[in-house]
Parts: C-alpha cells; structure tokens; sequence
C-alpha cells in the first residue's frame, strides 16, 4: 500500500473497531465487507468481521469465512516454498531452512510437505541446527493430524488456478481419511489426466516482498482469528 491507501486503512479500521466497541455489528460487517472488496486478504478487516457475524448471530457465515480465509493462507504459502529454494539455490541454507519450516507448519499433512520436511532434515543436519531434534519429534506425529485445510472446496480451488498438483495431494489427502468416498476417487482421476494431457505451460510466480510479509502477518493473526471465532 502507498501513504494514502496505508492512511486510508488505518481511519477504516478506527471506525470499524468503533463500531465494534458501541455494538454496532451490522455496521461493522458492512464497511469491512466493502473494504474487503478492495483487499480480501487483510487479516484485521477479516478479524473485525468475524467477531461482528458472530455477535449477530450469523455462525454458519463466520465458517464460510474462515474455510476462505484457511484456502487463501494455504495459496499463499506456496510462497515460503518458492523463496525456500531460491535460498537455497543462493547458498543461503539458514534461511532456506527457515521458509521451508513454514511451509510445513501449514501443511502438515499434505504429501508435498513431507517432501520438503526430508529436505530440511538433511539441510538441518548440514549445519547443525539445534531445532532439527524438536522438528523430528513434531513430523513423526503429523501422520495422525487431520488437517481442516484438506478439503474438496480447497482442492477445487488449485484445479482451477491451474495447480493440478496441489489438487491432487489434497484429494489424496481426503482418501487417507474417507477410502470409500467414490466422488473424491474419481475427481483424483480426473485431475491425474488433466495434469498428464497438459502441454502448457509452467506457471510462473511472482514473488513479492511485501506478499511475504502479508502472509506473516497471517500467520501472526490465526490465533487471533480463532479467538474471535471461538
């Protein structure tokens, strides 16, 4: 954001959390549904109306909420894989290690995280990091974690971005967990073929500072979020 948008953003929150204080719930959720419109990802605008559906009442939108919000911070974390390998590429080991960290702890579970966690443990050992020991111990229970991220709506999402890969380690992830679910089954298949018919090309990402720094900032914000929610 430039000086205006970032003065903009600062006087919409003040009033927002005004409303919030005087029990104005309806016209919280209204300016920061508009705001929203404008920045879907800010996580204080998200935070405010959450806790304004809430009062409301309106639960069953607060989880529509959150299901979006958890797809985007999952989207988005790809991000941490991304400049993982361009640190590492760079000789920068420490730092690699330290984004593929995060990468794992918002995907604990999905395919490609363990990938990356073997990654880590070999370049953890390289250069005696002390917190290899406690990421081992944390990893061997990750198997038993059913993550609420793994989804068909999240799974929907990368197929139609284009990411047929994280697609299909989602799906995968739900027939660990529901074998005998013949949608999910052939919806794999399905994407397995699209990915294999494919011939265009890779998709490129643009890596962007100031994108990394929203995404801490999301991960700063969950708790805060799921107090609200809780």
């Amino acid at each position: 954001m430039d000086d205006t948008a970032t003065k903009e953003r600062a006087e919409f929150l003040s009033i927002a959390e005004a409303y919030i204080e005087k029990s104005l719930y309806k016209e919280a959720a209204h300016i920061t549904e508009s705001w929203l419109k404008r920045y879907p990802i800010d996580a204080d605008a998200n935070i405010i109306r959450c806790h304004a559906l809430l009062k409301m009442g309106n639960i069953e939108k607060v989880s529509e909420v959150l299901d979006d919000l958890e797809a985007t911070v999952i989207e988005l974390s790809r991000i941490y894989n991304h400049v993982g390998d361009l640190c590492l590429n760079a000789g920068l080991t420490k730092e690699a290690i330290k984004f593929y960290r995060k990468f794992i702890f918002l995907n604990p579970t999905v395919a490609s995280a363990k990938g990356i966690y073997d990654k880590v443990n070999n370049l953890a050992a390289q250069v005696d990091d002390p917190e290899a020991e406690r990421d081992a111990e944390t990893h061997s229970h990750s198997d038993d974690v059913v993550t609420d991220f793994c989804t068909t709506t999240l799974a929907e999402l990368y197929i139609r971005q284009g990411h047929f890969d994280m697609a299909i380690n989602v799906l995968r992830e739900i027939l660990k967990r529901e074998p005998e679910n013949r949608l999910v089954a052939d919806r794999l298949n399905d994407v397995m073929a699209m990915q294999h018919d494919r011939t265009g090309e890779k998709a490129s990402l643009q890596i962007d500072e100031a994108l990394i720094k929203e995404l801490t900032r999301w991960l700063e914000n969950v708790g805060r979020l799921r107090s609200h929610a809780s």
